[in-house]
């Protein structure tokens, strides 16, 4: 629906606008290369979103890695293949069962993770530089709690999927 300037957006109107501007501008190429780190590991979105998740999890299984990006063991094998390649992941077999395979991230997984962070915030620090600190803050609170709903939801999902 479609509305005229006197009649305000419902709130999923305007947050699937803001939402998908948002995907639009961080999948352009320009932008894509300020987020991840051009001069160094140049981590595409999907590498950044895997590494992050090894490093902060830990060892974790590849069929656990799967589920969690919802795609099949055999994509996921592939995923992780390029990222073993480029050194930032090693795996190893699961000691508590020899058939299952633990990922883990390198020492250069893990600095090539904190470089992105940190390119990552600088961008985004420098979109709401102008705001005030308030409204900063405010906005983190809002974006980090509307962020906790779709983990929630996304997690529901996942367990439901699984007792199938």
């Amino acid at each position: 629906m479609v509305h005229s300037r006197e009649t305000p957006p419902t709130v999923g109107e305007a947050l699937e606008s803001a939402l998908s501007t948002i995907f639009r501008w961080s999948t352009r190429a320009d932008n894509k290369r300020m987020l991840h780190d051009s001069t160094g590991a140049a981590l595409s979105s999907t590498d950044s979103w895997l590494l992050e998740r090894v490093v902060v999890a830990g060892p974790l299984r590849m069929s656990k890695l799967a589920g969690w990006m919802a795609v099949d063991k055999s994509t996921m094998t592939t995923e992780i293949r390029r990222l073993e390649k480029s050194g930032l992941v090693s795996r190893r077999s699961d000691p508590t069962d020899r058939r299952a395979v633990l990922i883990t991230a390198t020492e250069e997984g893990r600095t090539a993770i904190a470089r992105h962070r940190q390119l990552a915030q600088g961008v985004y620090e420098t979109l709401v530089g102008k705001w005030t600190e308030e409204d900063r803050t405010e906005f983190s609170r809002l974006l980090g709690r509307f962020v906790d709903e779709l983990s929630w939801v996304t997690d529901a999902v996942a367990r439901h999927n699984e007792s199938i």
